[in-house]
């Protein structure tokens, strides 16, 4: 019943869900194109062939798509891709990567109303679809159950927030997720909750993420940083949001009377820029962004790119005193997780529930993160118990451990090998098993 109920509302509240993505538009949180996906209407035709669709909501799922796909690329070389994203973000991050993958292309995800999905099937015609971790959209499930499309839900967590809500709607949630052909679940716990609602078809694999291949590197940009950097301790605030920039800052400012200290912030959503900026301002901290930093081959660290034109801070970007850098460009979290001595992972600090902090991990960094990893429960377990990962609440407790990282002899070098030792998992062999895709897409 309560089901039923969900899909009239969809449909009634179309119109003011056309508003409202369009409303997005205003704020660059959707474009033109975004817009038309979420109706259900494709821009790219259909190739032919078989047509597996997965369906990543942001960068962190994204990042595992690709290690999937990638995977299943091996297997079925001519198998046609779609990959979707809510997102503008990790789709700006997505198109040059899946550009090198044959047959693989990009989408905005249709909303979950059902005559925009049923418009979206209709000319996908897809053969099956995987949907990464928490993306659970109960029009679209029924719309695939009724066209007897197999789908699973990969790399799967419930917070445990989600898990109480659901809880009320025990019946209603058991019924959405029994149409899943399988349920595949990243930890422990996330076992546990989706095994009581839908014991039958609920799995247990290793973490996804594990198997990730490490961040990409500007190599070019690091050549420039490391210079800029040089005789500094570099520490790397990543995925940061709202209120722990300042909790980074004062971190820094009491870090700056004992160290020749460079930090790092890179929002996680570049729409903030601007208010991390004023932030930083508010802090008595110099600073520059990274878009005042050229990285092309006639670039001389001796010749800095001056934009201080149109920087209302005047800062030189490669002045000793700037002593903050603000990232306001897409894809380089790698290239300064690689520059950084110690790293902390947003999202932690405030009730967003944390970000991946195996990334930095994966480099050979020592990552810092708040109390509020609800999303990586097991993850962070595993690194803290491993002595990579350490949680801090406040400024003062960033201080204590950054402090002694830094200060105690051969502290980073002992992390750095115990971080890079921690192996990667079987979760691929594991999919591959639960999944069958040779008996699906034959």
């Amino acid at each position: 019943m309560l089901i039923k109920l969900y899909r009239i509302l969809f449909t009634v509240l179309s119109p003011f869900l056309r508003i409202y993505f369009y409303a997005r538009c205003l704020y660059g949180k959707d474009k033109a194109e975004s817009v038309k996906n979420h109706f259900g209407e494709a821009t790219i035709a259909r190739p032919e062939g078989k047509l597996l669709w997965v369906h990543a909501a942001s960068i962190g799922e994204s990042t595992s798509a690709l290690t999937f796909i990638n995977h299943i690329k091996k297997q079925f070389p001519d198998l046609n891709i779609l990959i979707t994203t809510i997102t503008v973000t990790s789709a700006d991050i997505l198109q040059p990567k899946i550009a090198k993958i044959p047959n693989c292309f990009h989408q905005f995800v249709v909303a979950d109303n059902p005559s925009w999905i049923r418009k979206f099937l209709d000319h996908w015609n897809i053969n099956a679809a995987v949907f990464l971790e928490s993306e659970i959209w109960p029009n679209i499930i029924c719309e695939l159950n009724e066209r007897s499309v197999p789908f699973f839900l990969l790399n799967a967590r419930l917070s445990p927030r989600s898990f109480k809500r659901w809880s009320y709607f025990k019946n209603s949630f058991s019924e959405i997720l029994r149409k899943f052909k399988y349920i595949m679940a990243q930890s422990e716990i996330d076992y546990q909750r989706y095994s009581s609602f839908s014991p039958e078809n609920t799995k247990r694999i290793d973490n996804l993420k594990y198997a990730n291949a490490v961040l990409p590197c500007n190599d070019d940009l690091l050549k420039i940083f490391q210079k800029i950097c040089d005789k500094k301790v570099v520490f790397v605030a990543a995925s940061t949001h709202e209120k722990e920039e300042d909790i980074i800052l004062e971190a820094h400012n009491k870090l700056k009377t004992k160290f020749n200290i460079v930090t790092v912030i890179i929002p996680r959503h570049l729409t903030r820029v601007k208010r991390v900026c004023e932030i930083i301002e508010q802090h008595n901290c110099k600073y520059a962004l990274r878009s005042t930093i050229k990285n092309d081959d006639h670039h001389s660290i001796d010749t800095p790119y001056n934009n201080s034109a149109n920087h209302q801070n005047n800062n030189d970007p490669y002045n000793d005193l700037c002593d903050v850098y603000c990232i306001d460009s897409f894809g380089e979290v790698g290239t300064f997780y690689r520059l950084g001595d110690v790293c902390f992972v947003g999202g932690s600090l405030v009730t967003v529930g944390g970000h991946n902090i195996y990334e930095p991990v994966a480099l050979g960094k020592p990552v810092l993160h708040g109390p509020h990893m609800e999303n990586a429960l097991e993850v962070r377990d595993f690194l803290d118990e491993k002595g990579v990962a350490f949680e801090v609440q406040n400024s003062d407790d960033i201080c204590d451990i950054f402090e002694k990282l830094i200060s105690e002899n051969n502290c980073l070098s002992d992390i750095r090998k115990q971080a890079l030792s921690i192996t990667k998992n079987d979760s691929l062999k594991q999919i591959d098993k639960i999944m069958q895709l040779e008996k699906i897409l034959k």
